[in-house]
């Protein structure tokens, strides 16, 4: 698949891995409206590639996004007016919220420097967090006089619980790295955090595809689902994947002391 067209992300693939980053290192990757657009473009592209098998998420120079970019004239001196579909569009912009959540298949972001705002939504909407030592999350909203937005008002209290998130969006106070990974705004913290969660990356991309689709399925689905309805959730798709050329072809790897190779088929 051809990544080559966007403006504000630069995109690669390689081993399995789709690695990608948005590109406005002088704005410390703020967003303007092309970014978002292209985010949610991008998801639908790496959704539809079978030959990518985990992505990871990191930025251009000192910052992972510093969010919305609010500056004048950031989508350009005379931007189009918008269409009646964009007018009427019942998410806007906030759709980067699904486009790694709904990636069947995992998603790290790599974090260092500054994550603000709808930059700090866009990180937490990933599977995994891996954190540099400088990392600096900031909710940001309540500082603009605005209300949060790309799916932080969801991400953050199933991250960290909702007393903490309502500390971090009332107060809008930077959150460093070992306060982050501590109360589960990060997986792991890192000194070379793009280099960890390539490695990551690596590893997933040699596993089985189905069984990383349902596992993701079945927890993104579980906060809404009584038990009952989660363990039938699980019940159906363990039948789905016995069905599974990967389970014989794992059970025939271990019997004969080898590395399996894990088609999804």
């Amino acid at each position: 698949m051809d990544y080559s067209g966007f403006e504000d992300l630069v995109v690669d693939v390689s081993d399995g891995v789709a690695r990608w980053r948005i590109n406005r290192p002088e704005k410390l990757n703020a967003m303007r409206t092309p970014t978002f657009n292209e985010i949610m473009e991008l998801g639908r592209m790496l959704q539809a590639d079978d030959d990518v098998r985990a992505v990871v998420a990191t930025g251009t120079g000192r910052a992972f996004s510093s969010g919305a970019d609010l500056s004048p004239g950031a989508d350009g001196e005379t931007p189009a007016a918008p269409t009646r579909a964009e007018r009427t569009d019942a998410v806007g912009r906030s759709g980067i919220a699904f486009a790694m959540p709904d990636l069947d298949k995992p998603a790290i972001a790599a974090v260092d420097g500054v994550a603000a705002g709808a930059g700090m939504a866009l990180a937490c909407s990933f599977d995994l967090r891996i954190l540099g030592q400088g990392v600096r999350f900031i909710t940001v909203f309540v500082r603009r006089a605005l209300a949060p937005d790309c799916g932080l008002s969801w991400f953050l209290p199933r991250l960290v619980g909702p007393a903490v998130a309502t500390d971090l969006l009332f107060t809008s106070r930077e959150v460093g790295a070992e306060e982050a990974v501590r109360i589960g705004l990060g997986t792991e913290l890192a000194d070379d955090a793009e280099g960890r969660a390539m490695e990551l990356a690596r590893e997933l991309a040699q596993a089985p595809p189905l069984s990383l689709l349902y596992a993701k399925r079945e927890i993104r689905r579980s906060s809404g689902l009584s038990l009952r309805e989660a363990v039938e959730t699980e019940w159906a798709a363990q039948s789905q994947a016995k069905a599974s050329s990967d389970v014989r072809e794992g059970m025939l790897a271990f019997a004969e002391k080898r590395a399996a190779r894990f088609t999804g088929q």
